[in-house]
């Protein structure tokens, strides 16, 4: 590979290399490396990403879209596509145990495949106060056949092999070119010949994408969910009623997802973050990720969930090997060739940063996750401490369900004009405690700054949760939001630059460059 010194021998030696466009010949030209170049990107970006199933009233439009935002999330980062099919394996991972473990599948083996069918919204739940039904995910699949609301399903009417022939040669197809173009960049490497940092930065999707197409084996393409109804006409406000009496004591009356989402635990905080500059960007016009979710309850999860991955031997080694070999991907462009000295020092300050918040970002999703399992056990031991489940009748639920009307109704409500005046009064009250203690003169300048204060506060509390529903569980820490925002800006413009350095550099680079070896037997003679 060309090393620094031929930054400044470009133009003293014409000869060693080539400006401008290079026609194809004999050798390659510049359009044969950005046409393998480019098709290896767009292959481990579009065909390579598996979209969670549509609504059910989408069209095909809104699933071209769908796959298109994914697409995007692939272009911005390879590394999130891969941290969000490791969080769905994890998933899958966790309900093939759970379901093993209480053996409540009637005797059927419940697979990988069904896992990842459920977890991407392939099962609607469907009851007298939801006709139209809600997607479920295998964990809430699992509590509703453990506790007797819902009948395990029938998997083989479920028909998850609909589109999998298809699906699976597209698949190989992508893996086959992604294959090829790293034996012959090998081969290039074997001989001594240069290499360009787009066909760097194509090594690098092609490294991630076989990580994530590893996550993903399993996964099916569906396009669109299977109906299954809860057991003998169960209402969803039944099954939350009974859940509060028996197992989540401290389930609040209202829900913002779907009524179901009660039983996934807590909120996974990467997960908050990622919706949260999501909406920011829909906020800002610019919606080139993840559609906008505007049913309740939801018709679809969508595909750019993250999940925690699970403390395990498999899944945390190799997400962490592949996030560390992917962080330092780009310092191997070090010394590559560049057509002028500070289109290299940019590329390796990029790099530097690239590789920075790669280990970061890994650590605090790390950090994330175990902070998630220790909620989430601490619930299940909350769960299995609870009395013995009973079974409660319609009449029962319903009588539940009344005491619960009835306690909201005997709890004074006041108006908005009454609220007001009592918080009035509150700091009329506050307000004189301290004002006699203060200079005359000191007590406007006092107020002053209790006021912009509260404005403060009252706008930060905006800040904090900019969903459209203000549902509390997508609310950001106040602390985190400001250094987080600085680091993605940061990392989206250095991508940026890798994006643009690696079609800019191709006006001028060595002549090894363009050199073609053996591309029908790699390392078939030669050095």
């Amino acid at each position: 590979m060309a090393s620094s010194s031929n930054v400044t021998n470009a133009t003293s030696s014409n000869s060693d290399f080539r400006w401008g466009w290079v026609p194809s010949g004999e050798d390659r030209g510049t359009l044969d490396i950005v046409w393998s170049c480019s098709v290896t990107i767009f292959l481990c970006c579009w065909v390579a990403t598996h979209p969670n199933v549509g609504a059910p009233k989408d069209k095909f439009l809104q699933r071209c879209i769908d796959r298109t935002h994914l697409a995007v999330v692939g272009l911005l980062g390879p590394e999130f596509l891969f941290g969000i099919a490791l969080g769905q394996f994890s998933s899958a991972r966790r309900s093939v145990r759970k379901f093993k473990t209480d053996k409540v599948s009637d005797g059927i083996e419940w697979t990988y495949k069904y896992a990842f069918f459920t977890d991407m919204g392939g099962m609607f739940l469907t009851s007298d106060d939801f006709p139209q039904g809600y997607p479920i995910n295998a964990e809430q699949l699992h509590w509703l056949v453990k506790n007797g609301h819902v009948d395990f399903p029938d998997m083989k009417k479920m028909d998850i092999g609909e589109r999998n022939t298809s699906d699976m040669l597209s698949r190989l197809l992508t893996v086959w070119q992604a294959l090829w173009f790293s034996i012959i960049e090998i081969q290039r490497a074997r001989e001594g010949l240069p290499m360009t940092t787009l066909e760097l930065t194509a090594l690098s999707y092609v490294f991630v994408m076989l990580a994530t197409q590893i996550c993903w084996a399993k996964k099916p393409s569906i396009a669109r969910p299977r109906m299954i109804p809860t057991k003998d006409g169960k209402l969803a406000e039944d099954i939350r009623t009974w859940a509060r009496n028996n197992t989540h004591r401290d389930l609040p009356q209202e829900w913002y997802r779907t009524p179901m989402d009660f039983i996934n635990g807590p909120r996974f905080q990467i997960d908050t973050h990622w919706l949260y500059y999501t909406r920011l960007t829909h906020l800002l016009r610019l919606p080139i990720v993840s559609r906008p979710m505007k049913s309740k309850p939801w018709d679809r999860f969508p595909s750019d969930i993250w999940l925690p991955i699970e403390k395990s031997w498999l899944a945390a080694p190799f997400g962490g090997f592949v996030l560390l070999v992917f962080s330092g991907w780009f310092l191997l462009g070090w010394n590559f060739f560049f057509p002028t000295p500070h289109e290299q020092y940019l590329w390796r300050i990029c790099a530097v940063v690239q590789a920075v918040f790669g280990v970061y970002g890994g650590l605090y999703y790390m950090f994330e996750g175990f902070k998630w399992y220790a909620a989430y056990e601490e619930l299940q031991k909350q769960e299995l401490a609870a009395p013995p489940l009973r079974s409660m009748t319609s009449r029962a639920i319903a009588k539940a369900a009344t005491k619960v009307t009835l306690a909201e109704q005997t709890i004074p409500v006041n108006t908005d004009t009454e609220s007001q005046s009592q918080l009035g009064e509150t700091e009329s009250r506050s307000a004189r405690r301290w004002r006699h203690l203060l200079p005359r003169r000191l007590v406007p300048w006092v107020e002053w700054i209790v006021e912009r204060y509260r404005r403060v506060d009252r706008w930060l509390d905006r800040v904090r949760n900019i969903s459209h529903d203000q549902d509390p569980g997508n609310a950001m820490r106040i602390h985190v939001i400001g250094p987080i925002t600085v680091i993605c800006a940061l990392y989206t413009v250095c991508r940026a630059y890798f994006y643009l350095e690696d079609y800019l550099s191709l006006r001028v680079q060595p002549v090894g460059v363009y050199v073609t070896v053996n591309q029908y037997v790699p390392f078939w003679g030669g050095g």
